[in-house]
Order: structure tokens, then C-alpha cells, then sequence
């Protein structure tokens, strides 16, 4: 009895890490229908509370951008944009430069699945992609991005094993360019300190530090067991503390296994030389795409200045690090604060706003629209195209193996009159 009991304890009060780890045992009846009245209250509460949080994050959004608006407005920069000479031609180069950064952000994904169950899957991964972003995009400090694409890769027929350690071992990769790149960024800074904004330079330390905690932590979590299970036994003592963790030995063992697995995938794929140089190279060539768009952009409103490339390029990097520790999703506020301060000496004539909107439209709400709208063709549509996808290719497979059989029996009854003629002849 006791047996039974404990799981429907767990779930009311569980977090999407604890349900992704225990399974579930046999109930009766009535067991599942106290359990799916339960989920069920949950989930209801789960989304309001999800969709309270998007309407805040949604209105401090609007108020930064409006504030901006009218200090501009004051401060008598404003002009229209139909006032502002633009190149058209340079708007279009952003949008290519995004959609081959997605392209590019999705290789890494498709080629670890195409590893891992040796078929690429390329649309699952691009899908994969874009819902990860958008999860980073509305929770705070990124974090919900992983925990999404693992969940997402294993409704869709990945395994266990490959679905987690993929989102992991692209973030590792992601974090080690991303770390270069910093590093780089703020030498250039230190150097030429006056031809940055002091304020986003302080705060680029800031964010450096906690750059440089998060690729420590991936990494020694990625290549030493003592403290892959040391930060295991005390996320899970956190949890049971939380009442989210009941069975604390149980699901340390089962959580072991998970890291244990994660680090021996992840030493493979640093080993091995052809997995290192296409993750490094994918992460690396979508990350200078993205802190392209800075010089691209100010190209739309000034024309081609190929002497700014690198100091834009700098300046986009210092923005993001700036940002980084901010908690609230996509580093909103700062984000705005910092490009105005930092790009303010070379936009005139009242372009630095529109700019600014432009930067932040490829950076960040284009990722919560294409993400909304990949959610939203999945709720409507793909989920359900996807289950009977997979009952049609079960079916195939079922067809085949039966056509197979009948085959080998029709053979072997052939080789026996055969061998039954030979005899009576």
C-alpha cells in the first residue's frame, strides 16, 4: 500500500526535473483517476502561473521601449522613420544573416541525432532549435532551454540518453566559443577603453564572471564523477527538503545513472575530433553571425563602413555580457539601456532608436515568434501529424517484416520440393 501511495505524493508537487527521472508504477483505478485529477490541477496552475509571468515579462518590455520612446521624445532626437534615409537592401542581409545562423545552430543538433540514432532528422532538430531559443528567450538567465529540448527530443522517439546529453554537450560547446569569444571582447575593450561606455564595460566584467562559473561548472561536471555526483546528492537534498524529492536514495541512483551516462557521451564527443571541430565551428560561425547584425544594421541607416566591423562586433559581445546576469528573460532593460549607451556616438539623426528596435527584433522577439508559432503549429497540428506519422511507419515496418516472413517461408518450402523432387528423381 505504501507503494502505491508514494508516487501519487510525488506529482502533485513535482517539478519537471522529478517527473522526467521516476516511472511510474501500476495503479488501480481509482488510483489513476486521484492522479489525473491531480496532474490535472497542477497543470492548471502551472499555466496560470506561466501566463501571469509572460504578461509581466510582456509589460516590462513594452514600458523599457516606451520609456526609451519618450526620453527620446524630451530629449527633442525623435524623428520618424519616414523622415530617416534607410538602405533596404541591408535590412534584407539581417534577415539572411539570422536565418542562417538558425540554420547553422540546428547542424550541431541534427548531426548528434543522425550519431545517435543514425538518422538526421533535420526538421525535429530545427524545430528542436527554435523552441529551445524560445524558451531561453522568456526565462530568466536562459535557463529553460535545455530542460525543454531534452523533454521535446524524448516525445519524439529520441532516446533517453542521446536526448539529454545533446541539449547538454551544445551548451557545453556553445559556452566554450562564447567563452573565447568574451575573452577576446573584453581585451579589446581594456585596451581601447575610451571608445567604449563605462558603465556596459563594469557591467561586462560582471557578467564575464558568471560566463566563465558556467562553463567551470558544465565542465567539471562533463569530465569528473566525484563532482557529477556530489552536485547530484545536493540537488537532490535541496529537493527533498522542498518536499519535491520523496524517495532521496532512489532517485540519487537514478540520477547517477543519468550523469554517468551524460559524462561518458560527452568525453566521446571531445575525443573524438570530427564531433569537437563541427560543434566548435557550428557554434562559432552562428555566434560572429549573430554580433554581425550590430554593423549590419547601422549600415541601414549609414551606409557600408567596413572600418567598424570588429568594434561593433565587440560591442554587440560586451551588450550580451552586460545583460547576462540580469535575471529576467532576455536580459530585458539592460539590454535596451546598454546599446543605447554603447552604439548613442554613431547613430544620428535620431536613428539610435530605431536601431536599437531593429537589434532587438533579430535578437529576441523574432526567437518568441518563430517559437510561439512552432508551439502553436505543434498544439494544432504536428503533435497529432506526428502520432500518426509514427502509427503509418510502425505499420510499414509491421508490412515489411511480415512480407519478409512470407518471403523466407515461401524459400524454405521451395528448397524443400527441391530437395524432395532431387530425391525421387
Amino acid at each position: 500500500m505504501q507503494q502505491n501511495n508514494q508516487p501519487t505524493n510525488q506529482e502533485p508537487e513535482g517539478s519537471g526535473f522529478s517527473q522526467m527521472q521516476i516511472e511510474i508504477p501500476e495503479h488501480t483505478e481509482e488510483d489513476k483517476a486521484k492522479l489525473d485529477e491531480s496532474q490535472q490541477a497542477v497543470s492548471k496552475r502551472s499555466g496560470r502561473k506561466k501566463r501571469f509571468w509572460n504578461i509581466v515579462i510582456f509589460l516590462i518590455n513594452v514600458i523599457v521601449i516606451v520609456g526609451i520612446f519618450l526620453y527620446q521624445i524630451l530629449a527633442g532626437d525623435f524623428v520618424s522613420l519616414t523622415e530617416i534615409s534607410i538602405d533596404v537592401g541591408y535590412l534584407f542581409v539581417c534577415f539572411a544573416l539570422v536565418g542562417v545562423a538558425l540554420i547553422v545552430d540546428t547542424i550541431p543538433i541534427s548531426y548528434l541525432i543522425n550519431k545517435a540514432c543514425k538518422r538526421p532528422r533535420f526538421a525535429l532538430s530545427f524545430k528542436t532549435n527554435i523552441c529551445g531559443r524560445y524558451y531561453d528567450a522568456i526565462t530568466p538567465l536562459a535557463a529553460g532551454g535545455q530542460p525543454f529540448q531534452v523533454t521535446y527530443l524524448m516525445s519524439r522517439d529520441v532516446p533517453s540518453t542521446p536526448s539529454l546529453s545533446i541539449p547538454m554537450a551544445k551548451l557545453f560547446f556553445e559556452q566554450l566559443v562564447w567563452f573565447i569569444i568574451c575573452t577576446i571582447s573584453l581585451i579589446v575593450s581594456f585596451v581601447n577603453y575610451s571608445q567604449f561606455s563605462s558603465l556596459v564595460n563594469i557591467s561586462s566584467y560582471i557578467g564575464f564572471v558568471l560566463t566563465f562559473a558556467m562553463l567551470f561548472l558544465t565542465l567539471f561536471l562533463s569530465v569528473s564523477k566525484s563532482v557529477g555526483k556530489k552536485l547530484v546528492a545536493k540537488t537532490l537534498k535541496l529537493l527533498q527538503k522542498m518536499k519535491i524529492v520523496k524517495n532521496y536514495e532512489k532517485q540519487y541512483q537514478r540520477v547517477s545513472r543519468y550523469v554517468e551516462d551524460y559524462q561518458n557521451i560527452m568525453r566521446e564527443y571531445v575525443k573524438n575530433k570530427k564531433d569537437f571541430i563541427v560543434m566548435f565551428l557550428c557554434m562559432a560561425a552562428r555566434i560572429v553571425l549573430i554580433y554581425s547584425l550590430p554593423f549590419f544594421i547601422y549600415c541601414i541607416f549609414n551606409g557600408f563602413a567596413p572600418e567598424l566591423y570588429w568594434l561593433f562586433m565587440v560591442m554587440g559581445v560586451l551588450i550580451d555580457l552586460a545583460s547576462s546576469f540580469i535575471p529576467l528573460p532576455g536580459g530585458t532593460g539592460m539590454n535596451e539601456v546598454s546599446f543605447v549607451a554603447m552604439f548613442a556616438p554613431y547613430f544620428a539623426d535620431g536613428a539610435l532608436i530605431w536601431a536599437m528596435l531593429l537589434w532587438r527584433f533579430f535578437t529576441y522577439y523574432l526567437y518568441l515568434i518563430l517559437g510561439f508559432g512552432m508551439i502553436t503549429y505543434d498544439v494544432a497540428y504536428g503533435n497529432r501529424k506526428y502520432r500518426w506519422l509514427k502509427v503509418e511507419r510502425n505499420l510499414q515496418l509491421e508490412s515489411k517484416a511480415f512480407k519478409e516472413k512470407q518471403i523466407s517461408s515461401f524459400r524454405q518450402e521451395r528448397a524443400y520440393r527441391r530437395k524432395r523432387q532431387l530425391k525421387k528423381n
